[in-house]
């Protein structure tokens, strides 16, 4: 059998580039699967590679139908991938050979094979269709645990195409059908997959957190660690999409503990610690991230396949960039090149190529570098279009749906009572032929008058459905244009910042290579602004405190100030602003970060930056202060002939606002403005 990396590698291929956790669910589903296919029930979930070459020899010494299909139904799933044709072929084989005796388990392992091949071509109605016969076959073989799975199967494929409440609907039934059977492994997965479609789908952690703490319950009792662990490792990110960074560190700690009470250091392990790496990357801590990344790498290369570690090795080159090592980074984005090319991963190819240009202008190679980003511009829009139609897709299928199952209610309702109004007629003629014929003239008459009601319900509901899926449909449009809008206008921006730069490197005068440099670090800023605004669910604000974060990173690797911390706090703690406060304040910002890191720190061991952002009634009072040598004795702000001064005074006018500084212990600068709308009504 090919790894299970390679399944996991393979589904990001086939479905929506970047969405992990749909990928994790696969994994979950092949581990539990191994173990199916060998009898009537679940045993213990875990993984065991199945010797592709010993199955082929069991069947050709198998004497009775039954054993063989058994075997053909352990090797049609492990074959799904490496080789579609010949696992439906067995499928096909099984169902010629378990129809005729009524084996309704291999009938279902058959057709759960053949609604995954229609899976791997996106054709949803067949799959569909391939899942209900293997759901009614498994009920007729009474067997709780293959029906539960296969729910499961259909709850994966409305996840995947982003139908986040079809697919919860499918896993609460799968937990319900699972708890029937009492098959612990079987409801331990149903429930951490609710947790992760509840996480996908937006909802807060207080959805996710008690079907992680019942998978887990379960998984400690059956005493499989790294499981254990694997939830922990979701329950981390979901802290850190939270903003709960402590409570994110707490669970990968717990997840880490987890892990380690077993020796074995296989597929499982290797994808929690990418997850561990990719989470202390964000928090900034790239040493502790190198380790876990480093070491899933190493697992995995252990492995012997080279289609299992794109993840990792994309995580890694993005780190290197990060800590300004170019020859490690383009080591990293090399690899991933040549692996993401030969499977066809856009997402990755994507990533290659940005990190290349990072390298090849860190190594002032101008003309390379505009041609990498170049690469990765045309490749990040694919991925982005891919997103886009498979969201609106979604939508349309989900609209499909819902108005099949108003017709089958309305249908329904009719039948109902046109089938009490018969009844009601025949009881009334055994008693009396003068009633009978009162009672079929009143019934006409209701009749009519219910027909005329429904089909006007039927019209007034028609013209609301019309209206809401038009409503909809605007909504939807309406939001992708936004997101490519502002996709599209940071794209721009980030182009002239590498132009601004590339001019710059080609000068010589120092001053006008300080001034090309300033103006590629603001442009930078407005850029980080629109980058903020298409990657955050509210599209007309921008979340401050994650801005503030990732301008202070690109500015600390820029002036190499390794030696100096960030503070960040805002009160409200989910502080975000529109875009007529947020360009001028990001510039404001972008110049108290440059001078602080430029000339506060220079003699110093290390230093602190605080930065404190709050709003109270409409109005916002921003202080930044560092713990430097402070302002120069007599330094009037306000007299300063320096162009970051001057840009800051226009600025905060801009703002409608005021500014003033203090140099006690380092330098504070504190600017108090009015919110958008206050600063209309003083207009």
């Amino acid at each position: 059998m090919r790894p299970l990396a390679f399944i996991q590698q393979r589904l990001i291929a086939c479905f929506c580039p970047g969405q992990k956790k749909i990928v994790r669910a696969c994994i979950y589903f092949t581990l539990l699967s191994a173990f199916m296919f060998a009898g009537n029930g679940m045993v213990k979930a875990q993984y065991q590679v199945v010797d592709i070459a010993g199955v082929e020899r069991a069947i050709a010494v198998a004497k009775s139908d039954t054993a063989r299909t058994r075997l053909y139904g352990i090797l049609g799933w492990e074959l799904r991938f490496a080789n579609p044709a010949e696992s439906e072929r067995l499928a096909d084989e099984i169902i010629r050979l378990a129809a005729p005796v009524n084996d309704h388990l291999r009938l279902a392992e058959a057709y759960q094979i053949k609604g995954f091949a229609r899976v791997l071509e996106q054709n949803l109605p067949e799959c569909l269709n391939m899942y209900e016969q293997a759901l009614a076959h498994a009920k007729k073989a009474n067997n709780f645990s293959r029906q539960a799975y296969i729910m499961a199967l259909k709850a994966g494929m409305y996840q995947d195409k982003a139908d986040y409440d079809q697919a919860i609907r499918y896993y609460l039934e799968a937990v319900r059908t699972a708890e029937i059977s009492q098959d612990k492994s079987m409801i331990a997965f149903t429930a951490n997959c609710i947790a992760e479609a509840y996480s996908d789908a937006g909802r807060p952690i207080s959805f996710t957190l008690p079907f992680y703490e019942r998978a887990m319950k379960l998984e400690m009792d059956l005493g499989n660690w790294q499981y254990v662990g694997m939830i922990w490792s979701n329950i981390a990110k979901d802290r850190m999409l939270a903003g709960d960074r402590k409570e994110a560190e707490r669970a990968a700690a717990q997840a880490i503990i987890q892990l380690r009470k077993k020796s074995d250091r296989a597929y499982v392990y290797a994808t929690v610690m990418t997850d561990l790496g990719e989470m202390y990357a964000g928090l900034g801590r790239y040493d502790v991230a190198e380790q876990y990344l480093q070491e899933s790498l190493q697992i995995l290369d252990s492995l012997k396949t080279k289609d299992n570690v794109l993840i990792p090795l994309s995580a890694l080159a993005r780190l290197y960039i990060k800590r300004n090592e170019p020859v490690k980074a383009e080591k990293a984005a090399q690899r991933l090149l040549q692996l993401a090319t030969a499977y066809r991963t856009k997402l990755f190819i994507r990533n290659s190529y940005e990190v290349l240009s990072d390298v090849a202008r860190a190594r002032k190679q101008p003309e390379l570098a505009l041609n990498y980003f170049e690469q990765y511009k045309n490749w990040n829009d694919s991925v982005f279009n891919e997103s886009r139609e498979k969201a609106i897709a979604g939508v349309e299928a989900r609209m499909k749906l819902q108005q099949r199952d108003l017709e089958a209610k309305y249908e329904l309702t009719r039948k109902s009572q046109e089938n009490q109004l018969l009844k009601q007629s025949n009881t009334d003629l055994q008693n009396r032929v003068i009633a009978a014929i009162i009672i079929v003239a009143i019934v006409t008459i209701a009749g009519i008058g219910i027909t005329g009601a429904y089909r006007a319900a039927r019209r007034r509901n028609e013209i609301l459905k019309n209206q809401r899926e038009i409503i909809e449909r605007q909504s939807l449009e309406k939001d992708t244009l936004l997101r490519e809008i502002n996709h599209r206008v940071k794209n721009n921006l980030q182009i002239i910042s590498s132009l601004l730069n590339l001019q710059a490197n080609a000068l010589s005068d120092p001053r006008a290579v300080d001034a090309l440099r300033d103006s590629h670090k603001r442009v930078k800023a407005i850029s980080l602004i629109h980058q903020k605004l298409y990657g955050f669910d509210e599209l007309a604000a921008v979340p401050i405190q994650s801005y503030i974060h990732s301008l202070y990173e690109e500015l600390r690797v820029v002036y190499n100030a390794g030696n100096v911390t960030l503070s960040c706090t805002t009160d409200p703690e989910h502080l975000a602003l529109d875009i007529g406060s947020a360009v001028p304040l990001g510039l404001i910002l972008n110049e108290s970060l440059t001078n602080a890191l430029k000339y506060a720190f220079n003699n110093r061991a290390d230093g602190i930056i605080e930065i404190g952002l709050t709003e109270s009634e409409g109005n916002y009072r921003l202080v930044i202060s560092d713990n430097g040598p402070g302002l120069p004795p007599g330094f009037d702000p306000a007299n300063s002939s320096t162009l970051g001064f001057r840009i800051i005074q226009q600025l905060t006018r801009q703002l409608r606002g005021q500014f003033n500084y203090a140099s006690d212990n380092g330098t504070t600068l504190t600017i108090r403005f009015p919110g958008t709308e206050a600063r209309k009504k003083l207009n």
